[in-house]
């Protein structure tokens, strides 16, 4: 610990003791100890620990050489539970998903939910944590309460952490409820007037001179009491060392590379001295007060007394000190990532790269099996860059093992530049340049490098052999999930048959599932009735793949098909099932992203808006993603702006702003209608169409008519709302209006159209209609037919609407009003603000009256619910609060309440999610 035994009497802060102590007494407390170093944020803990009635376990993050010890603080506590639990995934089958469930493991082994004994969790100097650490503790803290925990945390912050994610944890700590943030600043002057008076057994002593040079911190003004002739911070600091004689000032030195502490084994090992005189050197650091005993460790009294002495070191001093070091820890080697890193460490600081690269080797592996990804990374990068000096480190499997360690860490920009270079400077063929270019592939496609990836995938595809092996079936299985995403799907059929033959034979049942999801995809969406089977096989199998990352992007293809192929009620089950995989951080992962996406859109499309808003905020707050985590912020956008919140459609769409050169039709689709969107409720017409027209520029070529259709749509009502009056445009507005109809007929969907598609095409040609002047309500009656059919609901309350109009200048009044209230009524359900608007501009431009919009007959109403009870019922279903569902009804919360009530002794159930069960099978 960097504080040791208790240095001096603990003196004021009594607020601040009784919140540690809290912390000790009992669960639930999550507590951050910030100040600078000598303040007393160790010291406030240890005189608190000792009422301790819950079981403690201890750990402290540690530096060596100026580097941080990664995950020193969690062997520690992990060691008072006997260890690391076991990891029961082979190497070959980790994945980034496996990391985040090790997290969730490590925790249920150290701390199982209802323990029957509250646990109080103490990590030192999180200043030097990293960042797997940092994630264990957030998830720690995130569910203290039900494990029965308490989490108390020192942070130096007077220094800046080396690893960013420090930061972020303690804001995400700071988050948490309950979670205490304590401040230490230095002692006052009455503060320091009675600790002087302790040490010194004296209230008598004049404490000004001593209180103005420590400026009231109290480790320097304990110091300052001992030897007062101290001038300088530095002469303050070393005031005890320098009282040492020789054997015991060099064995201080060299306790001080080893670090904060040492393990008597390694310093005697690496003292050389023979068994007394090392007794007597070590007696005589411990009774001078440099060192403490802590079970068979020794520890620097304080960090700022260690940092002193290193500083002290002559270059070639630290060189040899170093050295032996190594050599006693490398002579006597626990299996372990911290013991390896430190070797490491201690064989650079010695001036010895290719003994290094050994270690850092070891290290990565050891970190690799511990799922610590993104510590892994740093030490393979470490062993790359010496691996000039050791044979064996260069190789270009090492480099794509190193790679992989990049990307399981969140980083596959440098994953795919790490290949990159290895590929250019190396002369690898055969299977092996075909197996590194496969996975450049992959990772520039998760680092969002679409068009680079198909060229990696290509190329890896030119280096094939003749005979066909299991890398032809990763390969040709990469090149068609390329081509599905870039919407090539004559490609993505043909490839994905040429994976699944070669990974029957040949290939891992990941890889055949893989390729069975992809071609079943793009069979449904090119109307292969068949290829739903297909898709389904490739989703049985993925259940049975550990890399679950296999089975997110499954399950995200299976809504998909789903939807393409009529069936809305599957679509939403296989969304709900599959979000059940998503780990906590599961946004790291980028198939976890897509299904994600792809779900909050199915709820988005549905009408699901509460359910929908619930979900990303979770995904979303307080987080920062990037690569396939971005499109989240699109979807958040899109469902913002058909809530009527512009101002945070903007912020999401600029958060989102990295995908605006992806390639991908379906992203650029997405980020078009989007930001048109926006545009056109701004009323910037100009801009709305500049968008829609790029888009449908960089869309030509794409197969999927749909993303074309969608956005034609968005331009002709764009136009249909700057002219104003139908018939009426100008020569620009024509030349607009034209183009855009000439995109509607080079995308005819045709007879066997999927329903959103036919439904977008009716849309879009009855836009086109209301722009010359020649729209009817037949026309958009059918395209509300359409959009009920597909469910729909936002869009078919816009064509109820846009009904409505047809019917008050055919002056049928009546039917206007019914389509007109049918329209209120949809679009006040799903809370789509804009349209609600515009409906009832409507309504009070033409003075329609408010005509009752149809209601389910009594007889088809299950439980004996009456009309006002039905609705609540539905408004339960999407997920909607009682304050929600008295803005769409035009009630009070107060009557909300009571009808709530009601519905739930109607229908038998205790609460409102088994109420939105039975609204859900109600529906249906």
């Amino acid at each position: 610990m960097s504080g040791g035994a208790v240095a001096v009497p603990y003196v004021g802060r009594a607020e601040h003791r009784a919140t540690v102590a809290a912390a000790f007494a009992e669960p639930g407390h999550v507590l951050l100890i910030c100040g600078e170093a000598g303040v007393g944020k160790s010291s406030l803990v240890a005189a608190e620990r000792t009422g301790a009635t819950t079981e403690v376990l201890e750990g402290a993050c540690l530096q060596l050489a100026g580097q941080p010890l990664a995950l020193a603080a969690l062997e520690q506590v992990f060691d008072a539970r006997g260890g690391w639990p076991e990891s029961a995934d082979a190497p070959e089958q980790q994945s980034a998903e496996q990391r985040l469930r090790a997290i969730r493991s490590w925790a249920d082994a150290l701390v199982p939910a209802g323990a029957a004994t509250p646990t109080t969790i103490v990590v030192e100097d999180l200043q030097w944590a990293d960042e797997t650490t940092c994630d264990f503790l957030v998830y720690l803290a995130s569910t203290a309460a039900r494990r029965r925990l308490s989490l108390v945390i020192t942070l130096r912050d007077d220094e800046t952490p080396r690893v960013a994610r420090v930061q972020q944890a303690c804001a995400d700590l700071a988050r948490l409820p309950g979670a205490r943030n304590i401040a230490l600043q230095r002692l006052g002057l009455d503060d320091a007037r009675e600790l002087v008076a302790l040490l010194t057994g004296s209230a008598q002593v004049d404490v000004g001179a001593w209180f103005e040079r420590s400026q009231g911190n109290p480790y320097l003004l304990g110091e300052l009491v001992r030897d007062p002739g101290a001038r300088r911070v530095k002469d303050v600091l070393l005031a005890r060392v320098n009282a040492l004689g020789p054997d015991a000032a060099e064995l201080v030195r060299l306790a001080a590379v080893f670090g904060l502490w040492v393990a008597d084994a390694h310093l005697h090992t690496a003292s050389v001295l023979p068994p007394g005189r090392y007794a007597r050197a070590v007696r005589e650091a411990v009774d001078v007060g440099v060192l403490v005993v802590e079970g068979a460790d020794y520890a620097f009294r304080h960090s700022l007394m260690c940092e002193a002495v290193l500083a002290q070191l002559l270059p070639i001093e630290r060189r040899i000190l170093h050295e032996r070091a190594a050599l006693a820890l490398a002579d006597r080697t626990a299996d372990d990532v911290v013991t390896a890193v430190a070797v490491s460490v201690h064989w650079e600081a010695a001036g010895m790269p290719e003994r290094a690269a050994e270690w850092c080797l070891r290290a990565a592996r050891k970190a690799r099996s511990l799922n610590a990804f993104a510590e892994a990374w740093g030490h393979y990068q470490r062993a790359l860059e010496f691996g000039r000096h050791a044979p064996g480190t260069g190789s270009l499997d090492l480099v794509v093992e190193a790679a992989d360690a990049a990307r399981l860490g969140g980083d596959p920009a440098a994953a795919a530049a790490l290949i990159e270079e290895a590929l250019r400077t190396g002369s690898v063929r055969g299977a092996e340049r075909a197996t590194a270019l496969e996975r450049l592939g992959c990772f520039l496609w998760e680092a969002g490098l679409t068009a680079r990836s198909q060229t990696a995938y290509a190329q890896a595809a030119e280096a094939l052999d003749t005979e066909v092996t299991a890398c032809h079936a990763q390969v040709w299985g990469a090149m068609a999930r390329g081509a599905f995403i870039m919407a090539e799907f004559d490609d993505a059929v043909r490839l994905s048959d040429r994976a699944v033959e070669a990974a029957r034979e040949h290939g891992t049942t990941a890889v055949l599932a893989d390729a069975l999801t992809t071609r079943g995809t793009a069979g449904v969406i090119q109307g292969d009735a068949a290829a739903l089977d297909v898709l389904r096989e490739g989703v049985r199998l993925a259940r049975d793949v550990t890399d679950r990352a296999v089975l997110c992007r499954s399950y995200a293809n299976l809504m998909v098909a789903y939807e393409y192929s009529g069936m809305p009620n599957e679509a939403c089950a296989a969304a709900l099932e599959g979000l059940a995989l998503l780990p906590e951080y599961g946004l790291e992962l980028a198939v976890g992203a897509a299904l994600a996406c792809n779900a909050a859109n199915l709820l988005t499309r549905r009408g699901r808006y509460v359910e929908c808003e619930q979900l990303l905020a979770g995904l979303l707050d307080g987080r920062v993603l990037q690569g396939q985590g971005l499109h989240l912020h699109l979807e958040r956008a899109e469902l913002q702006l058909r809530m009527g919140d512009g101002a945070a459609a903007r912020a999401s769409l600029e958060a989102a702003a990295p995908l605006r050169d992806a390639d991908e039709p379906a992203v650029v689709a997405a980020m078009a209608t989007a930001t048109a969107e926006l545009l056109l409720q701004q009323q910037d017409h100009d801009g709305c169409y500049r968008t829609v027209d790029e888009a449908l520029r960089r869309l030509a070529s794409t197969q999927d008519r749909h993303f074309g259709v969608e956005v034609a749509w968005i331009g002709l009502r764009n136009e249909a709302e700057r002219t104003g009056v139908p018939g009426r445009a100008g020569p620009a507005a024509t030349a607009r209006i034209d183009r855009l109809a000439a995109v509607l007929d080079g995308l005819d969907p045709g007879a066997d159209a999927d329903m959103d598609l036919a439904a977008f095409s009716r849309s879009a040609r009855n836009e086109l209609a209301r722009l010359r002047g020649t729209a009817d309500a037949a026309g958009w009656a059918g395209a509300v037919r359409l959009w009920r059919a597909a469910e729909r609901p936002r869009e078919e309350a816009y064509c109820l609407l846009r009904q409505a109009e047809c019917h008050v200048s055919a002056r049928q009044r009546d039917k206007a009003a019914a389509a007109a209230s049918e329209a209120r009524s949809v679009a006040g359900r799903l809370g789509a603000a804009p349209l609600v608007a515009e409906i009832d501009a409507l309504r009070a431009r033409t003075r329609l009256s408010a005509a009752p919009a149809p209601r389910v007959p009594a007889e088809e109403r299950p439980y004996g619910l009456t009309d006002r009870e039905y609705e609540v019922l539905a408004l339960l279903g999407t997920g909607a609060t009682n304050r929600q569902i008295a803005r769409s009804l035009f009630i009070s919360d107060r009557t909300v309440g009571v009808h709530v009530s009601r519905v739930l002794h109607k229908l038998q159930v205790t609460n409102r999610a088994q109420a939105a069960a039975v609204a859900a099978k109600v529906a249906r």
